[in-house]
């Protein structure tokens, strides 16, 4: 039952973007970033329609990462890489919902924004960029953060010179809105902050822990152990994380130990930095009859 839940979120989110994505940022030429934000303008480019260049580009990028990530890293992204291109495909024909450019930057963004965090939602990925940041960050060690943020970058700008500075401007507001409106849809989920318990040989510990410090902006506390039937030394690493960051804790843990032992739990309250703080104490109350 809980798969089913959480392929139907992936579903249900993917086809949100997907709408949005043709309802409002493709119709008005806003390329907020992402892969539909580059196949709008290299569409316009080569006079080729979004969901083909989306298409291509996918399964380029699924057999690309295959290549670098392994095929376990690819089959946690194949699902949501490969139902944004079918949506996008499916509702190419409906027609848009307006036609003046900042209606379409804010509530495509917002669109955008819900459908991202419901994906995250089910612990999936949308692949596209996120494949690309993947592979950077395995061969280059580059930041997954960092190689996203260049990427949306980067076709924003193309953007703008494609279709016109002004274009590039509506896109930035998209990109704007679609991050306050993710954060903020995670945030409602914060109270289902997952706790994760990672258990790996002792060789690998520093670079998962780096990765979850640098990659995830997590802290971690680490315990030794040890395997009940080999009696070989184990480290465990434990972290309180949003439920967002599970695929990407999943991808960084496999790519660096494809053995590591990944036990994931609900966390019903979490304090501390990062976290909700705890309410302080009420002070002692003075009665107005006592002045």
């Amino acid at each position: 039952m809980y798969q089913v839940k959480q392929y139907s979120f992936l579903v249900l989110g993917t086809f949100i973007i997907a709408l949005c994505f043709n309802l409002l940022q493709s119709p008005n030429q806003i390329a907020s970033g992402g892969l539909t934000g580059a196949s709008l303008v290299l569409g316009d480019v080569f006079h080729i329609s979004s969901a083909i260049i989306l298409w291509a580009a996918t399964l380029v990028l699924l057999i690309g990462g295959s290549c670098f990530l392994g095929l376990h890293t690819i089959l946690k992204n194949i699902i949501g890489s490969l139902l944004i291109p079918f949506f996008v495909y499916v509702t190419k024909e409906i027609p848009p919902l307006t036609h003046d450019p900042l209606l379409a930057a804010i509530y495509g963004g917002l669109g955008v924004g819900l459908g991202l965090a419901v994906v995250f939602r089910a612990e999936g990925n949308t692949g596209g960029f996120t494949l690309i940041a993947q592979i950077l960050h395995k061969k280059k060690a580059i930041k997954h953060s960092t190689s996203i943020m260049v990427m949306d970058a980067a076709v924003m700008i193309a953007g703008g010179i494609v279709f016109s500075p002004e274009k590039a401007l509506y896109a930035l507001v998209g990109a704007f809105v679609t991050r306050l409106t993710m954060d903020y849809a995670l945030r409602v989920q914060q109270k289902n902050s997952k706790v994760a318990y990672i258990i790996s040989s002792v060789e690998f510990e520093k670079q998962i822990s780096e990765s979850i410090l640098t990659e995830l902006d997590r802290g971690l506390t680490k315990l030794s152990g040890s395997g009940g039937y080999t009696n070989n030394e184990r480290i465990v690493m434990v972290t309180v994380l949003a439920p967002s960051k599970i695929a990407t804790l999943r991808a960084l843990v496999q790519d660096i130990d494809s053995h590591a032992f990944i036990i994931l739990c609900e966390a019903t309250e979490v304090f501390g930095e990062g976290f909700t703080q705890p309410v302080s104490p009420p002070k002692k109350l003075v009665s107005s009859n006592a002045i």
